[in-house]
């Protein structure tokens, strides 16, 4: 049997385990059901303060934040930095709470009160600090979370960097956004030919002419 397929095997093994654990152990539960819970509390939170006039900018911040916060996840499980014990769905990684959730939410609230970035800055470490060293210490202590060969300060310097990439992301494709718009409207206007004015027709002359 070559390496692919003895990797494929293990795969297969480990995602049957897996189903069967969540599936007997997990689903359900308490844990499962707090796990929902938090989901649904902090997407309500975050609905009831958003500004609904600038959603799509907040949602692409937001967006850009859940896709690092996937492929920090991606990488630290697949290389057990970490694991979930605990997740909504029986698959690796458990993206609800970490990624979709609590970091892009609260990040979101950030981006949405502090317009510079001496402020962006300032409050996205109290609130990536508040993150990390006090909901993830809680989801370990009460087995949600295990940390293997990691710590608490790589989440906080990842998350904030994260979040820095994403402003600066945003606010570069709304300077182009702008910057496109005016080149249309200036191309738009110019592009007017303009019409020579017909000149009326002397009545009178035309008579003497005649």
């Amino acid at each position: 049997m070559d390496t692919l397929a003895i990797i494929h095997q293990l795969k297969l093994s480990l995602w049957n385990l897996t189903y069967a654990y969540w599936k007997t152990e997990t689903l359900y539960s308490i844990r499962w059901w707090g796990l929902i819970s938090l989901n649904a509390i902090g997407y309500a939170i975050w609905w009831k303060i958003v500004d609904k006039q600038r959603l799509s900018q907040l949602l692409l911040f937001g967006s850009f934040m859940a896709v690092g916060r996937i492929v920090m996840d991606i990488i630290g499980s697949n290389t057990v930095l970490w694991s979930y014990d605990i997740r909504e769905l029986p698959f690796f990684p458990s993206p609800f709470v970490h990624d979709f959730t609590i970091t892009p939410l609260s990040l979101m609230i950030v981006y949405q009160y502090n317009p510079t970035w001496k402020k962006f800055l300032a409050w996205t470490m109290v609130v990536t600090g508040i993150i990390t060293f006090v909901f993830f210490p809680l989801l370990v202590a009460l087995d949600f979370l295990k940390y293997y060969n990691w710590n608490h300060i790589y989440s906080f310097i990842l998350i904030i960097l994260m979040a820095a990439m994403s402003r600066a992301l945003l606010l570069g494709v709304l300077q182009m956004e702008q910057r496109y718009h005016r080149s249309e409207t200036i191309g738009s206007s110019t592009s007017l030919t303009c019409q020579p004015a017909m000149k009326p027709l002397n009545k009178k002359g035309d008579h003497n002419e005649d």
